[in-house]
C-alpha cells in the first residue's frame, strides 16, 4: 500500500522484546518509530551492502524461525505486527542483504516462507540494542550468515531422511573414489548426482517445525556460554573442525540423535525428504534443458530428456536460444530487448546471462532474427516471471507420443506423460467427433461416481456414522457436495475422492511441431496453453509420487503425513 510517491508500507511481526528494545532507542535518540526504523534499517543494509555475502550479520531468530507461527488458525500468536514507512528501494536492498536458508522463499507454504524482510528489521535492532526473551535468552544473538546457515545444515543432517541420506552417501562414495580427479573427468551419472547433492543442500532443503526445534537445541549446544563466539567462528569458517562435526551429526548413533531431536515428535518426514530429492532432481534437470537448448551440451543433439518427469524433448531444426551478456544497465542488448517486448521471443534468467528464444540464423547473414510467426507459441507465455519461461519453452517441446524403449517405460510405469485436452475443446476445434465426445463425458461421469463408491466403502469400513454414512449416500452424484460432506466426516477419506473430466489424448506432434506443420494460428495457441497446464500438472503429480515412493521405501507404516511437501 503506497502512502507517499516514494514511500511504501508494510508489516513485519516482531517478539515483544525488539519492540522494547526499539522504544529503548527511540528514547535515546528522541526520534519517532517510523524515523528510527528508517534510520536503522538504512544504517543496516549499508553496513551489509559493504560486506561479503558469507560475513553479513543476521539475528539468531531468524535461523531458529522465532517466533513460530500459529500452528492452529486459533493458536495465540508470540509476535506483534511492526509498520514500516520506508521507500520501495530500500525493502529491495534489505531483502537482498538477508538471510534466506535453503529451500526457503518470499511466497511459500508455511513452512517454508523467508523471513527476509524480518531478519533485516531485527538485526538492524539488535545492532543498536540487544533484547532478549525467555526463547533467546543466552543464545549469541548476531550470526554470520555462513555460520547461520551451517548450523541450519547441522539440524538438517541431524534430521535426514532415507532418501537424502540415499544421496548424501552415494555422493560421498563418488567423492572418496574422485579425490584426485578432476571434475572434467568426471562421468555423466557421477556429475549429476554430484549436482543433485549440491542443489539438494544449498537449494531445495524441507523445512518443518521439527527441524527448527533441532535448530534451537543445536544452538542451545553451541551458541551459549563461554565456547559461543568460539563455535560461531568454527561454523563460519568451515574447516577440517566443521567438517568432522556435520559428519559425526549426520552419522550420529541412536542415542545422540534422540538427544538432538529432543522436543520433537517420532513422526518420519521421508516424504518430505523424498520430495526435497524430487526438487533437487528437477533443477538439475532444467538446468541441463537449458545448456541443451543454448548449445552448451556437447555433442549437440535434437533430443533430450528431462527427468522428472521423463519425457522426452525434440527441438526443431535451426531453432536456437542464444545467451547473451546484459548491458552495464541490466537490460538485454538491442535488437533483442525489442523482440521480447514485441512478444517476438522469449527471454529468461541463464548462468548469469539472459538467453533469448526462439531464434534462427538470418539466410547468409551471421546473425539471427525470430523464428517468423512464432507468436501464436509464445502468446500464451504473457504474464509468466522470467524464472517460469522455461518450464514453459520445456511444455512446447515435449514429444508427447515418443515411444519409449522397455527400459524407460519401466521407469516411468506409474506416470502418465500426455497431453489430454479437454473433450468439448477439442471437438469445437473439429478433433473429435460429436460421439466420441459424448462417449468420453459417459466414461468421465462413470469414472467420478466409481471414485465416490470408493469413498463411501472407506468412510463404512473405517466405522463411520450410519446416519452421515446415509446422507453421504444421498449426496452421490453432486461433486461439490460430495466432496465437502466427505472430507467433514474423514478428511483423509474425502481426501482420496478425484473428480474425472471429459478428456481426449493429443496423438499429435509436440506444440513446436504442430506449428512448423502448419496447424492452424488459434489451435496452436489453444495448445499452448493447454500443454503448459498440462505439464505443470505432470511434474506436480511426479513430485507427489516422489512423495508417496519415500514413505513406500523408507516409512511405509507412516502414510498419513501432515499437509504440505
Amino acid at each position: 500500500m503506497a502512502v507517499h510517491p516514494k514511500t511504501t508500507e508494510t508489516n513485519v511481526r516482531l517478539p515483544s522484546c525488539a519492540f522494547e528494545a526499539l522504544t529503548a532507542v527511540m528514547a535515546r535518540h528522541g526520534t519517532s518509530r517510523d524515523a528510527t526504523v528508517r534510520r536503522l534499517l538504512a544504517e543496516h543494509v549499508e553496513r551489509q551492502e559493504q560486506t561479503g555475502p558469507d560475513d553479513r550479520l543476521t539475528h539468531v531468530s531468524t535461523v531458529l524461525r522465532y517466533p513460530p507461527p500459529p500452528r492452529w488458525r486459533k493458536d495465540p500468536r508470540q509476535d506483534r505486527p511492526l509498520r514500516i514507512r520506508v521507500s520501495a528501494d530500500l525493502l529491495e536492498r534489505a531483502r537482498a542483504v538477508s538471510l534466506v536458508l535453503p529451500g526457503q522463499y518470499q511466497r511459500a507454504f508455511r513452512d517454508y516462507q523467508s523471513r527476509a524482510l524480518t531478519d533485516a528489521v531485527m538485526t538492524a535492532i539488535a545492532s543498536a540494542q540487544r533484547f532478549t526473551d525467555e526463547f533467546l535468552d543466552e543464545l549469541l544473538p548476531l550470526l554470520h550468515h555462513r555460520a547461520a546457515r551451517n548450523l541450519w545444515k547441522l539440524a538438517a543432517a541431524a534430521l535426514c531422511t532415507g532418501p537424502e541420506r540415499e544421496k548424501l552417501n552415494a555422493a560421498a562414495q563418488v567423492r572418496e573414489a574422485t579425490a584426485w580427479t578432476s571434475e572434467a573427468v568426471l562421468d555423466t551419472d557421477a556429475q549429476h548426482l554430484l549436482d543433485v547433492v549440491t542443489a539438494l543442500e544449498e537449494d531445495v532443503a524441507w523445512h518443518s517445525p521439527a527441524r527448527f526445534q533441532v535448530a534451537a537445541n543445536l544452538a542451545r549446544d553451541l551458541l551459549t556460554g563461554s565456547q559461543a563466539t568460539d563455535n560461531e567462528q568454527l561454523l563460519q569458517e568451515e574447516d577440517t573442525a566443521w567438517d568432522l562435526l556435520y559428519q559425526d551429526t549426520l552419522h550420529a548413533d541412536a542415542e545422540r540423535l534422540a538427544y538432538l531431536r529432543r522436543g520433537t515428535t517420532e513422526y518420519d518426514w521421508s516424504g518430505r525428504g523424498g520430495t526435497a530429492v524430487w526438487r533437487a532432481e528437477r533443477q538439475v534437470g532444467l538446468h541441463n534443458f537449458e545448456d541443451w537448448l543454448t548449445g552448451r551440451t556437447q555433442p549437440h543433439t535434437f533430443e533430450c530428456r528431462v527427468c522428472p518427469p521423463g519425457w522426452v524433448l525434440t527441438r526443431p531444426p535451426g531453432w536456437h536460444a542464444l545467451a547473451l551478456a546484459p548491458t552495464p544497465t541490466g537490460w538485454l542488448p538491442q535488437p533483442y530487448a525489442t523482440w521480447v517486448d514485441e512478444g517476438r521471443a522469449l527471454a529468461f534468467p541463464h548462468r548469469n546471462k539472459q538467453a533469448v528464444w526462439p531464434l534462427q540464423r538470418r539466410p547468409n547473414r551471421p546473425d539471427f532474427e525470430p523464428v517468423p510467426g512464432a507468436e501464436a507459441l509464445l502468446t500464451a507465455a504473457t504474464g509468466l516471471k522470467p524464472e517460469q519461461i522455461p518450464n514453459y519453452i520445456e511444455a512446447l517441446l515435449v514429444d508427447w507420443n515418443h515411444q519409449f524403449d522397455d527400459a524407460e517405460a519401466d521407469a516411468e510405469r506409474d506416470l502418465y506423460l500426455a497431453l489430454d485436452v479437454p473433450a468439448g475443446k477439442a471437438y469445437e476445434f473439429g478433433l473429435i467427433s460429436d460421439e466420441e465426445r459424448q462417449r468420453t463425458m459417459a466414461e468421465a461421469r462413470a469414472a467420478t461416481l466409481k471414485s465416490m463408491d470408493e469413498v463411501i466403502d472407506l468412510l463404512s469400513r473405517d466405522g463411520c456414522d450410519e446416519e452421515d454414512l446415509q446422507y453421504v449416500r444421498h449426496v452421490r452424484g453432486d461433486v461439490r457436495q460430495f466432496k465437502k460432506v466427505a472430507t467433514r466426516i474423514n478428511p483423509w477419506a474425502g481426501a482420496q475422492f478425484q473428480v474425472y473430466k471429459a478428456t481426449w489424448r493429443w496423438p499429435g506432434l509436440s506444440v513446436a511441431g504442430e506449428f512448423l506443420a502448419g496447424t492452424p494460428t488459434d489451435l496452436v495457441q489453444w495448445l499452448a496453453a493447454v500443454a503448459h497446464a498440462r505439464s505443470s500438472l505432470i511434474t506436480q503429480q511426479s513430485m507427489q509420487q516422489a512423495w508417496a515412493y519415500a514413505f513406500d521405501r523408507y516409512a511405509p507404516r507412516a502414510r498419513r503425513p501432515p499437509r504440505g511437501m
